[in-house]
């Protein structure tokens, strides 16, 4: 069985979520990259998500989406809901990369606009990571 990426048909998108701020956790003991899977799994276009562990035991989340509006809407809802229950922004506590899909086997392109980050903080070494469980589908996300 491969990867949700490889049966999706294009066009779709792709966010790579992972968390820049460690330890970071409500009286639940929910993270902010927990709370925005949640959330991933309650918007419209959401097609659905892959995780995977770097080698340091770091969560990577790759979900998969219909429309750039749809992420702009899960970003928006993640925004809020971090900020009411942490009391800090998604782009405090989250790095999300965003790549659009156009035709299968085609290398995702990048959409820089779209990027919740304070900085790059362990995204390369994510990627790194990501371009070994998800092969090529990947490559294209990372600058």
């Amino acid at each position: 069985m491969g990867s949700l990426a490889e049966n999706l048909t294009p066009p779709y998108y792709a966010a790579v979520l992972n968390e820049t701020r460690d330890g970071l956790k409500d009286g639940d003991h929910i993270a902010p990259a927990d709370e925005m899977v949640t959330l991933a799994t309650r918007q419209p276009g959401f097609l659905g998500l892959e995780t995977a562990k770097d080698k340091q035991g770091a969560a990577i989340t790759v979900s998969y989406w219909q429309d750039i509006d749809d992420i702009e809407g899960w970003m928006a809802a993640g925004d809020d809901s971090i900020h009411n229950r942490f009391g800090v922004g998604l782009a405090e506590t989250c790095g999300i990369k965003v790549s659009h899909v156009e035709h299968p086997g085609q290398l995702p392109r990048s959409l820089g606009h779209l990027r919740a980050e304070p900085g790059d903080a362990g995204l390369r070494s994510v990627g790194a990571y990501l371009l070994a469980a998800f092969g090529s589908f990947v490559s294209g996300i990372l600058p």
